[in-house]
Formats: C-alpha cells, structure tokens, sequence
C-alpha cells in the first residue's frame, strides 16, 4: 500500500477558505429539490438513491472533514454544520450518512501512520463503522483475525472502508469509547439487511458481517496505542482538525443536520398557514388565529435558539482546531448543551406537527418523513439529554463521573 505524502508546509492555522465553505453550503442549498425528488425512492430501497450516492461522490460531499493532506476539503466544524444544515432541508437521511461518512472518514485521520497509509494510500475514501457491539479479534503472525457483527453500519453502501470496534478474544470488560479499533475494506465483510425501522430508513444502517477476516498489524488501532489523541509525533499530523476531539465534533454535527430538518418542517407549516383554515374553529386562514401564529412563533424561537447554541459550540471547536485550549469543565458544558438543543428541536418537531394536523401523519406528506427522521435522530445515545445534563452536573459539583473524559 502506498504512503500517503504528508505537506511538509502544513501546519496547524487554518481550516478551508470560506470561498470554499460557502461554495458547498451554496451547492447543498441548490440540491435541495433534488434531494426532496429523490427521498420517498430512497426511504423504500433503505439506502440512497444511485443518484444521490453518485452526487455525494462526484461532488465531494462525502470528504469535507477529511483534512487537505489526505485529499479532503478541511472544513471547520462550523462550516461543516452550515453545509449540513442545508443538505437536511432536502432530505434528513442523506445528511445523515454524509454526517457519518465525514465523521468517521476523519476519526480515521486521527489514527496511527500505518491505518491512514492503509486506507488513504490511494487517495481519499469513505469510511463508515461502528464500535458497540464490538467484535473479536485475534493475534496472529503479521496481523489479527477478525471475527464480528456490526448493527448500524449508516453509509454502508458509499463506503469503501469500515472502522470496527473490536475487543481482543478472552475480553470480557465493559466497552468503553477507546476501544480497540480495526480497519476493513468492505469488500471483506457482508451485508445483512437488518435496518427496517421508523426514521431514518434510507441511511443505509444495516450490518457488517466479518468471518475470519485477516488483516496487516498496520490496520488495527489497540486502545492503549495514541490513536484519536493529539500526537505530534506522527508523520502524519498538522491539519487543524488533528487537534480536535472526536466526540464533541461528532456529536454537535450530527445535531446540526436535525436542526435542518425541523427548519425545513417549520417551512412547510408557515407556507401553508395563509391558505388552510384551524379546523373546528371560525379562523380562516390561520394567520388569523392569535394561538396559532402564537405557537408558530414559539417554535421559530426555538429553532433560532438552537441555532445560536449550535454556532457558540461550533465556535469553540473551531478555536480547538487552532490551537486553544478545551478544559473538561468545557467539554461537560458542551455537552448539556448539546442536550439543550437536542430538547429545542424536538419540541420544535412536536409542536410543527400539532400545527400541521392530523393529514400531518399521511406517509406520502414530506413533513412526515422529516417528523420521523428527526424522532429517530434525536435519540441517537450521544443525544440522550438525561445524560448530558448529569455529566454537567457532576462537574460543576466535582462528583464522580459517570463516563470516561474522552465520551464527553
């Protein structure tokens, strides 16, 4: 496998030109359309259209976080979620594999010399995974054997790599994030359709299947090695989004796409308020009703707090990336609130489909495939906001953690 050319010139400074950024953000606005045509296909095959799989590639969707070195845009966090935001205003599922691909795609950048020469010697390339429940794996000359099944695989069809979570054989401990990590071509695994579920159908999240699946010392990251910390002894390290911190990043970018998507439910509702009646009542249309615009305010309000809350912690990690500093008393108050927006956007939703009334409900209506989408996002486990709002409460009390540092 080739090595891939590290920029002797590049340093930590500076993400992608916002040229760049707000050319992306301008091409997910005009795709918008397209992405709505494409959706109710999309939701019944389970995975993205082959049209849209061919766009995310030709279009370079799929490597925004990916830094230069490695052939990727290097957008910040912040510009990243503005891209998200829009392509979510067109279909929810289609963010939430582009979400994951970049993610991991750029987690794998994080990980020691020999996984990136692996997977990027050739250039850039998709990469999805999952970690829990890991699979096994075992020591042999030269390498490890992988056995394992991985649920949730989002991005499986547009990914040519997976990230797998891997205990090592005779383990039996908790699994904790910092877990073991394998890296697999795709081709070497099966896919089992398993995703039939109410939101988010057509993410493509089905399961890996790997059966004594050999791979090169080279591709496994073992959890006591410096894989997703800051090492600047590596050859390949200098990108700005080195220095930032995987869950956090992870985790506020996938809330973005789920503002999106109740921007684009919002929309819908204000489009029809001028034109349908509050049914049982004498209010025609319903921008005559004092509770109706009084509702439909609230949820504008919301949506717009959110979305403050959302570009203050983008903010932060942005300056992560250049270099400041990110205390754990910071990232535990990231993390409450990313469970304040997490509850904004939902109630949001929820009030949207009030709002909407009970034809709302019909599957044939686009607000309800982004009513489901989103109620099936916001419940991802880093989204839970009991737990969020506890890590913060311990840690404005210096009680004892109820997680390791690096899941905050």
């Amino acid at each position: 496998m080739a090595t891939v050319a590290k920029l002797d010139s590049e340093a930590p400074g500076s993400f992608a030109d916002k040229s760049i950024a707000d050319a992306f953000v301008d091409k997910a606005r005009s795709l918008r359309k397209f992405l709505q045509d494409e959706a109710p296909e999309g939701e019944k095959r389970r995975n993205p259209t082959p049209a849209v799989d061919k766009m995310l590639k030709d279009e370079g969707f799929l490597r925004l976080l990916l830094p230069q070195r490695l052939g990727g845009f290097g957008l910040s966090p912040t510009d990243f979620c503005r891209v998200q935001i829009e392509i979510a205003k067109g279909d929810p599922a289609v963010s939430w594999v582009m979400q994951i691909v970049n993610g991991t795609s750029w987690i794998t950048s994080l990980a020691p010399d020999g996984v990136q020469d692996a997977v990027f010697g050739e250039g850039p390339q998709p990469v999805c995974g999952a970690y829990n429940p890991p699979g096994k794996a075992r020591k042999v000359d030269g390498g490890w054997i992988i056995n394992g099944k991985w649920p949730y695989m989002s991005g499986s069809r547009q990914s040519t790599w997976a990230q797998q979570g891997v205990v090592l054989e005779g383990y039996d401990g908790p699994v904790v994030p910092g877990i073991n990590m394998c890296y697999l071509p795709m081709d070497s695994m099966t896919i089992e359709n398993t995703w039939f579920v109410s939101g988010m159908q057509g993410t493509g999240s089905d399961t890996a299947i790997a059966k004594d699946v050999f791979i090169p010392d080279a591709q496994m990251a073992l959890m006591d090695e410096r894989a997703g910390q800051i090492d600047r002894t590596k050859r390949h390290f200098g990108a700005p989004s080195d220095l930032l911190p995987a869950v956090p990043v992870v985790r506020t970018t996938g809330i973005a796409q789920l503002l999106g998507a109740v921007e684009a439910m919002l929309e819908i509702v204000a489009a029809e308020a001028p034109k349908k009646p509050v049914l049982t009542t004498f209010m025609t249309p319903r921008t005559n009703s004092g509770a109706y615009m009084r509702d439909l305010g609230e949820v504008a309000a919301k949506l717009d707090t959110a979305k403050v809350i959302l570009f203050d912690l983008t903010a932060k990690l942005d300056r992560v990336g250049l270099g400041e500093e990110f205390s754990l008393a910071e990232k535990a108050r990231h993390r409450a609130a990313g469970a304040q927006m997490i509850e904004l956007i939902h109630g949001a939703s929820e009030s949207l489909m009030f709002l909407a009334g009970s034809s709302a409900f019909s599957l044939d209506k686009p607000i309800n495939r982004y009513w489901r989408d989103v109620s099936m996002g916001v419940r991802h486990i880093q989204n839970i906001p009991t737990i969020g709002y506890e890590i913060y409460g311990r840690s404005t009390t210096d009680a004892d953690p109820i997680s390791p540092p690096g899941s905050y």
